[in-house]
């Protein structure tokens, strides 16, 4: 009776253990959600959970992620010996990630325009949202008060529908409409008299979800 009593104790014994292992170990652990803010060259924005997103080269390993390639708008990471490709603006998550993600409700005016207040960087701007606009474009005067940084800004042609002009192609640090805000999003600058107010272009647009009910326009941040 007293070996049965032993042995029962012991069996128990190693099944708690084995438990403790699973919640403490990292193999118990939930995996952390990744997301890609934006990329540059061969070098991306990367954020891992609630820590603040940074660039991660090529190679570069950060809190169990490593990241392995980075083609166009996609990058290939390895995360608990499995790679995977996400896409700027997507993410990884854990399957019981509940965290309410940010929106912004825009309404529309007189003239079914959607204008929204925002910042660009730390510089407060109104848009307008324009799914037309392949990318987020900013009168020259409103990037400068912005900080944005034009000296070596590469030069692009673009078509509009005043014919073909020249821009300079700039990445934004920040662009926050209401709640949502988003790292590293490609822009365009032009001259104040090719562009009166600022549009909210795709560029930031295709990072969100959008809901568009009559004069209400929803924007989700996807991660």
């Amino acid at each position: 009776m007293a070996i049965g009593f032993i042995n029962a104790c012991a069996r128990a014994f190693v099944m708690l253990a084995a438990l403790c292992l699973l919640v403490y170990s990292p193999w118990g652990a939930a995996a952390s959600r990744v997301s890609v803010n934006g990329v540059f060259g061969e070098k991306a924005l990367i954020a891992i959970d609630n820590s603040p997103a940074r660039v991660m080269a090529v190679g570069d390993r950060v809190q169990g992620v490593r990241l392995l390639a980075v083609r166009g708008q996609q990058v290939e990471i390895e995360q608990e010996g499995q790679r995977r490709i996400l896409e700027v603006g997507f993410g990884n998550q854990p399957a019981d990630h509940s965290a309410a993600l940010a929106e912004v409700v825009i309404t529309a005016d007189g003239n079914g325009h959607f204008l929204a207040g925002g910042m660009v960087n730390s510089y407060a701007v109104r848009f307008m949202v324009d799914t037309g606009a392949s990318v987020v474009a900013l009168p020259r005067s409103i990037a400068s008060s912005a900080g944005v940084v034009l000296d070596k800004a590469k030069t692009v042609v673009i078509s509009t529908a005043n014919g073909n002009v020249r821009a300079s192609k700039v990445l934004l640090n920040t662009i926050r409409v209401g709640n949502v805000s988003l790292n590293m999003v490609e822009a365009i600058v032009l001259e104040d008299k090719q562009l009166r107010m600022p549009l909210l272009g795709m560029s930031f647009l295709k990072r969100t979800n959008m809901k568009n009910e009559g004069d209400r326009l929803t924007l989700s941040q996807r991660y």
